[in-house]
């Protein structure tokens, strides 16, 4: 494919167009032989490049590292979340960023699995196995990353946060209301400015701010030299080069609140499927019938929702199961 290029090391991998979205179309011409695909791909593709200009300031397709599609992973995640795209339009513009780094590039290294690396739903928006950081695997990537970075995954993990939420975190000002009030206001950074309370249920959450805030320098855990943007770029490439995501400390936190809340666990840590299967496992192990462990199935993720930010208790099937 690329010995059809004029010069391959040019700009946008030589695809005949210094544009990235014209680019992928090239690239998706010269690679597929279906127009309605190409059609498909090229408008997902659009969307992902509009989206890298503006977020991460990349106009060359030579400049895409995978970390940036963990980055925009996390960013479909979001949306999905929000209600905006449902889990197989998720998927699906992942998977068109991959078509394109694939032909653009010749090989398959700059590339993300929706799923087991995106971290992105399934299709029925029901997860069917754990994606939620062990603590073996929590604790080699602290012991692999940076100082603050490694103190924002400990948040992240405590508190459910999304990545933009624990960057954006006050630290300092969160540790002195968790020690006063038993609660942290998580504002900034949240989805619309919608502040919600999560509240403080164990040592481990006191001693993760405790740790943020030795290192604060600023108004937030975003080095006082940089700009958010540019601080994300960092953290994004860095976590890129470990076996951990963002988004599955929040799986964690999501999983345990469960855990807590209930008893029992949620379906996806006790292996049931989700609905009746998993009613009648919380009615077995907590000796209550299956109407009333369906009720309080429902009250409990309402209550996880709201925790992480969200209205929608559907939401939480792709957390717990």
């Amino acid at each position: 494919m690329r010995s059809e290029r004029s010069n391959p090391d040019a700009r946008n991998y030589g695809l005949k167009s210094r544009d990235m979205t014209r680019a992928g179309l090239n690239a998706l011409k010269e690679g597929m032989r279906s127009f309605a695909s190409i059609a498909t791909i090229h408008d997902r593709w659009s969307v992902f490049s509009s989206w890298i200009k503006t977020e991460q300031g990349i106009k060359d397709m030579r400049d895409i590292e995978k970390a940036h599609l963990v980055a925009y992973a996390a960013h479909l995640n979001d949306r999905f979340e929000r209600g905006e795209i449902s889990p197989a339009t998720a998927q699906n513009y992942l998977s068109a960023v991959n078509r394109v780094m694939e032909i653009a590039r010749g090989d398959r290294q700059v590339r993300v699995a929706p799923v087991a690396e995106g971290g992105l739903p399934k299709r029925s928006g029901i997860a069917s196995s754990d994606r939620s950081v062990s603590e073996a695997a929590h604790q080699a990537a602290i012991g692999a990353v940076s100082e603050r970075l490694g103190a924002l995954l400990e948040v992240q993990r405590n508190f459910g946060l999304r990545f933009e939420e624990s960057a954006k975190l006050d630290a300092t000002r969160a540790l002195k209301q968790a020690e006063k009030e038993g609660v942290v206001a998580i504002k900034d950074g949240t989805k619309g400015g919608r502040q919600r309370m999560v509240p403080i249920t164990s040592n481990a959450q006191i001693t993760a701010l405790q740790r943020a805030a030795a290192i604060q320098d600023g108004r937030s855990m975003i080095p006082g030299n940089q700009t958010y943007r540019e601080f994300r770029q960092e953290a994004y490439r860095e976590i890129g080069r470990q076996p951990v995501n963002f988004h599955g400390e929040r799986h964690h936190y999501a999983q345990e609140r469960y855990r807590v809340l209930m008893g029992a666990d949620s379906p996806i840590r006790a292996g049931v499927a989700h609905g009746r299967a998993h009613h009648e496992y919380l009615s077995k192990e907590l000796g209550i019938s299956v109407a009333q462990a369906k009720t309080l199935d429902q009250e409990i993720r309402a209550e996880i929702a709201r925790e992480l930010g969200h209205g929608r208790i559907d939401v939480t099937n792709s957390y717990l199961g």
